[in-house]
C-alpha cells in the first residue's frame, strides 16, 4: 500500500531572540475541558486529564510541579470537565497555595480555549497540516532534554488513537499523527505523517473490552498461536481509515473465533491449558496485532530512512502518544535500528499532554532556543509526614521506626511491602516513589501481588533493576528509568527471577542507578543485592482494581490494612502495621477535590432540569458534548432538540467500526446515571 505524506520543513532562523511575550515568570499548561453540560452528565472529550507549572527565568525553563487530576479526584483517567472557569481558578490557587503562588502569579494559562487565547498558545499558522493534540505528544518527547535537541539528531514520532478538538475543533481535517527529524545544528525540523498503529488497539481494546495493558500482557502470557498469514496493514495517515482495514482485522477475528480442536495443528498450534478458551483466542489475534504494529512502526521508520538518508546509529529515537506504552515495540525498534539512544517521557499518554502543551509553547516562541531536561519522573504530591495524624490509626500502627535498608530488604523477602518515597511519579507507571515491592525470586510474590490487586493471575510483574546490572540479567543492556521497555532475561538467570519472566522470557523493567532522587529504594536494593545476590525487586503500582494510583499517606495505609499488608515505607520512616482484620473499611478512601455542582440529588435534578428542560436522550447528549457543540440555549428550544436527537442516531450509524466502538466504550464506561446512582445510595 503506498504511503501518502504531507512534507513540512522548517528552516531554524540562525540568532533569532526570544518571543518578548515570553516573560520571566509562572505559567500554567492545562490539559483539561471546560463544559457546563459535561459536567452535571460526567461526560468529557479528554481524558487523563492534567496540569503543568513551569518558571521561566530568561532561556531556562524549569517544571515545577506536575498535576494528574486523576490522582486528586480518585476517577481513573479522569474523563470529567470543570463546570466553569471559576472551579477551575479556585481549585488551582489551592493547589497554588502549597508553592506560595496564586493564579495572580500566574502570567498565562495555555491549552484550554476558555482560560486563554488559543492563538496565542497553538501555533497552528506554523505547521496547520498537522493537529494541535499530536504536535503537543511530540513536543513532550523532543524537548524533554533540549541538551540532546540541541546537540544530536533526533527522530521523533507522536502516535495515538487520535487528537481531541477542546483547541483544535479542526483537528479532524488535519494529519493526526507526526514524525519528525531534527538536526538542530543543521536547522532542520522536517514532518511528516506517519501512521498509527495505536488504533488497532484502541479498537482491540474496545471489541474485547480488555485494556491495552492487559491485552499486551495475554499477548504473550498464553502459548497458543494461529497460524495466520497476514499481510502488513499499514494505517495511512489520512484522517480516515481505509475500509479494506477493517475487513482484514474482522477478517482476522472471525479466523481465530471460529477455531475448534480439529483445527490444533493445521490452523493453529494448541489451547494453553492454563488459560480459558476465550483468553487463548484473544492471546492469538493480540500476537498477530502486537507484529502487524512493529511493522507499521517500521514502516514509518524506513520512510524516513529512504527519503532523508539517515543513519541510525547516529540518531536518537524519541516516542509520545498511547502507543509509546507499547514496551516490546520499543525494544524491537532500539534492536533492529540499532539508535544511538532512547527518548520518552514517563507520561507518553495523555496524561503527558500538559507537559507537551507546555514545551510546544517554549519551543515556538523562543524558536527552540531554551534549556530544559525533564531528569526524572518525581514531579506529584509530595507528603507531609510532620503533619500526618498518626494518633487517628493508633490501634492499628505497632510501631514506627527510623529506615534501615537490610531491614526493608528483608521485609521484601518476608512479605510484599508498601513504598512511599518523594513526589509521586508522573505517568501511569509506578516507578519507585508509589509502589508495591516484593521478592522478584519467588513465584508466589507475583501471586500474591495479583491477589492484592485484584488482578489476572497471569499477569506479569515488573521489575526494578540497578542500572550497572543489566547486562548481567538482561540481554539489552540499554537503560529503562520510565518502564518504557521489555529486554529478555538472559537463558542462565530467568529461573532466579521468576516472579518477574514473562512466557516469552521478558520482563518490562525500570532502571535506578545511585543519581536517583530516591535514594532510599537505591539503598534498599544494594542491601537486597547484598544479602540475594540479586539487583531486582519486583514493583507494581500502588492502587486497587478501578483506582489511580495513591496520592498519599491516609490512602496508602488504607490499603495496607484493608489488603493485609504488615510493613510500610513512608519517606524514611518504617511502619508496621497491626490488627488489620479490626479495620471495617472496605473500599478505598474518597481522593481530594470532587467537580461535582451540587450537594445532594434534589440540587442536581434542578441543574438537569435548567440545562436540559427538553429530556434530550443521554445518548443525544453525548453526541453533544463529545463532538463540542456548546450552545446550551441550543437545548432550551424543542424543536432543536429533536433534531439533535436524529443527528446524533445519523452520526453513530456513520462511523467507522473503530470510531463506533470506541465511542461505544466511551459511552458506557461515562455512563453518568450509574455513577451517580451509586453516589446518592452511598
Amino acid at each position: 500500500m503506498k504511503k501518502k505524506n504531507a512534507s513540512k520543513i522548517m528552516i531554524r532562523e540562525k540568532g533569532k531572540q526570544m518571543n518578548k511575550d515570553m516573560k520571566n515568570g509562572y505559567y500554567l499548561s492545562a490539559y483539561v475541558e471546560i463544559d457546563q453540560l459535561g459536567n452535571i452528565y460526567r461526560f468529557a472529550h479528554r481524558h487523563d486529564q492534567s496540569i503543568a507549572l513551569w518558571k521561566v527565568q530568561e532561556n531556562k525553563v524549569e517544571l515545577i510541579h506536575y498535576w494528574e487530576l486523576e490522582r486528586l479526584s480518585g476517577v481513573k483517567k479522569h474523563q470529567y470537565c470543570f463546570y466553569d472557569k471559576n472551579q477551575f481558578y479556585d481549585l488551582m490557587n489551592h493547589l497554588l497555595g502549597s508553592f506560595g503562588l496564586s493564579t495572580d502569579d500566574i502570567i498565562e494559562v495555555w491549552g484550554t480555549p476558555e482560560l486563554g487565547d488559543s492563538e496565542s498558545y497553538m501555533s497552528l499558522g506554523r505547521y496547520p497540516e498537522f493537529s494541535y493534540h499530536t504536535m503537543c505528544h511530540l513536543s513532550s518527547c523532543l524537548f524533554m532534554d533540549t541538551n540532546i535537541y540541541h546537540n544530536e539528531k533526533i527522530l521523533g514520532f507522536s502516535v495515538d488513537g487520535g487528537s481531541d478538538i477542546v483547541s483544535d475543533t479542526e483537528a479532524y481535517k488535519r494529519f493526526p499523527f507526526v514524525g519528525c527529524l531534527t538536526d538542530y545544528k543543521n536547522g532542520q525540523f522536517a514532518l511528516e505523517s506517519v501512521c498509527s498503529p495505536a488504533i488497532l488497539w484502541d479498537y482491540m481494546s474496545s471489541h474485547f473490552t480488555m485494556r491495552e495493558g492487559s491485552l499486551m500482557a495475554l499477548a504473550s502470557a498464553s502459548k497458543s498461536t494461529a497460524y495466520y498469514d497476514m499481510e502488513d496493514i499499514l494505517l495511512n495517515s489520512n484522517i480516515k481509515v481505509e475500509e479494506n482495514v477493517y475487513n482484514k482485522i474482522l477478517e482476522l477475528i472471525e479466523f481465530v473465533d471460529n477455531l475448534t480442536q480439529e483445527d490444533e495443528g493445521v490452523k493453529f498450534n494448541y489451547f494453553d491449558p492454563r488459560f480459558s478458551e476465550h483468553e487463548n483466542r484473544i492471546s492469538m489475534v493480540m500476537k498477530i496485532i502486537e507484529e502487524m504494529s512493529k511493522h507499521i512502526m517500521e514502516h514509518n521508520i524506513e520512510f524516513f530512512i529512504e527519503k532523508y538518508g539517515i543513519d541510525t546509529k547516529e540518531v536518537y529515537l524519541a516516542v509520545a502518544g498511547g502507543f509509546a506504552l507499547n514496551c516490546p515495540c520499543n525494544t524491537h525498534l532500539m534492536n533492529k535500528y540499532q539508535f544511538k539512544g532512547f527518548i520518552a517521557p514517563p507520561c507518553v499518554s495523555d496524561s503527558g499532554m500538559a507537559l507537551g502543551i507546555g514545551l510546544y509553547v517554549f519551543y515556538d516562541r523562543m524558536n527552540g532556543e531554551f534549556d530544559f531536561a525533564l531528569q526524572d519522573a518525581y514531579w506529584g504530591d509530595q507528603n507531609d509526614l510532620s503533619k500526618f495524624q498518626k494518633e487517628d490509626y493508633s490501634q492499628f500502627i505497632k510501631s514506627v521506626s527510623e529506615f534501615d535498608p537490610k531491614q526493608a530488604a528483608m521485609d521484601i523477602i518476608e512479605h510484599p511491602i508498601v513504598w512511599i518515597e518523594n513526589g509521586a511519579e508522573i505517568g501511569p507507571r509506578a516507578l519507585g516513589s508509589r509502589s508495591l515491592l516484593g521478592d522478584p525470586r519467588k513465584m508466589e510474590t507475583k501471586d500474591v501481588l495479583n491477589h492484592i490487586k485484584k488482578r489476572q493471575w497471569w499477569r506479569p510483574v515488573a521489575p526494578i533493576v540497578i542500572k550497572d546490572k543489566i547486562s548481567e540479567w538482561f540481554e539489552d543492556e540499554f537503560e529503562s528509568p520510565f518502564m518504557l521497555h521489555a529486554s529478555k532475561i538472559r537463558e542462565d538467570k530467568d529461573k532466579e527471577v521468576i516472579a518477574i519472566v514473562h512466557e516469552d522470557r521478558t520482563a518490562r523493567l525500570q532502571s535506578i542507578d545511585k543519581n536517583t532522587r530516591q535514594k532510599k529504594i537505591y539503598q534498599v536494593m544494594e542491601s537486597f543485592n547484598e544479602i540475594t545476590g540479586v539487583p531486582i525487586i519486583c514493583n507494581t503500582s500502588l492502587n486497587d482494581k478501578g483506582e489511580p494510583i495513591i496520592n498519599n499517606i491516609d490512602q496508602a495505609i488504607n490499603f495496607a490494612l484493608r489488603k493485609n499488608i504488615p510493613i510500610m515505607y513512608i519517606d524514611g520512616k518504617r511502619f508496621e502495621l497491626m490488627n488489620h482484620q479490626s479495620y471495617d473499611k472496605k473500599f478505598p478512601l474518597k481522593r481530594n477535590i470532587s467537580l461535582k455542582m451540587w450537594e445532594d440529588k434534589d440540587e442536581y435534578e434542578q441543574l438537569v432540569k435548567k440545562f436540559n428542560p427538553n429530556e434530550l436522550s443521554v445518548r443525544a447528549l453525548f453526541y453533544y458534548i463529545h463532538l463540542k457543540i456548546n450552545d446550551i440555549d441550543l437545548l432550551q428550544d424543542k424543536r432543536e432538540c429533536k433534531k439533535l436527537e436524529i443527528k446524533s442516531m445519523m452520526y453513530f450509524n456513520g462511523l467507522s467500526p473503530f470510531s463506533k466502538a470506541e465511542l461505544s466504550r466511551l459511552f458506557n464506561d461515562n455512563m453518568y446515571y450509574k455513577q451517580l446512582e451509586e453516589e446518592f445510595n452511598a
